[in-house]
């Protein structure tokens, strides 16, 4: 297990003093940065290897969103550490306990020159020894599928503000931008599944779908998916 402590700021809060989604996810990305760092396999052991991680799939649920000035826990737990892929538990929760937020996640070690996942090496295997005390939660991991049944309701294009060391969209930006178009934020639960990493000037279009139990959002180019978002 690998923790940090933080306290919210008002750089990370949303009009109504509680934290935006995409300094929820941005915390979970840190975190995993932090413990990679920490256990020397992290961005300057992977860049003059060529490598990067590529997260696949969110499945976060949230009890409650923290608020401005809130000291706040992040723990992650990696696990499933094996041939090109790591499975992640984070947890955020406050100083006394309370659990607000916890997430699973799936990710691909990629090799950036080939762009095609590439194996563990020796020294990430040994980095990330599995904790027996890691949390247990009932994770669902839904394979999301979009099936053309959304309504267009918008399109962005990737700035350079959107791309991070991996030379695509940062993770946390896919959240961020599809959560504008919902018509409503009365969710507990996002399930994101990255389908093709968006890179410098793509134009994106947004469909929406609307479910039983909440909503689908679609980023597409060119009619292929790029990415789906599910807020329940």
């Amino acid at each position: 297990m690998y923790s940090y402590s933080d306290r919210v700021s008002y750089s990370r809060v949303d009009d109504e003093l509680n934290l935006t989604y995409f300094a929820l996810v941005n915390y979970m990305q840190d975190c995993s940065c932090f413990h990679s760092d920490d256990v020397g396999v992290g961005i300057y052991y992977l860049a003059p290897k060529s490598l990067g991680w590529f997260v696949t799939s969110y499945e976060i649920h949230i009890n409650r969103m923290p608020r401005y000035s809130e000291r706040i826990v992040i723990k992650t737990w990696p696990y499933q550490v094996r041939g090109m892929m790591a499975r992640r538990v984070y947890t955020i929760s406050t100083e006394d306990g309370e659990l607000l937020a916890y997430a699973d996640s799936l990710w691909v070690l990629m090799d950036l020159e080939k762009l095609h996942p590439a194996r563990l090496t020796t020294e990430i295997l040994e980095a990330y020894p599995l904790d027996t005390k890691m949390p247990k939660y009932d994770f669902k991991r839904p394979k999301l599928s979009y099936k053309d049944n959304g309504k267009h309701v918008g399109k962005f294009t990737v700035t350079e503000s959107y791309i991070d060391t991996n030379g695509h969209m940062n993770n946390s930006f896919y959240i961020d931008v599809t959560r504008k178009f919902l018509p409503s934020e009365e969710f507990t639960t996002i399930n994101v599944n990255y389908k093709k990493a968006a890179l410098l000037f793509d134009e994106l279009d947004v469909y929406l779908v609307e479910l039983e139990t909440g909503y689908q959002t679609v980023l597409m180019k060119d009619d292929q998916v790029y990415t789906i978002v599910e807020y329940n």
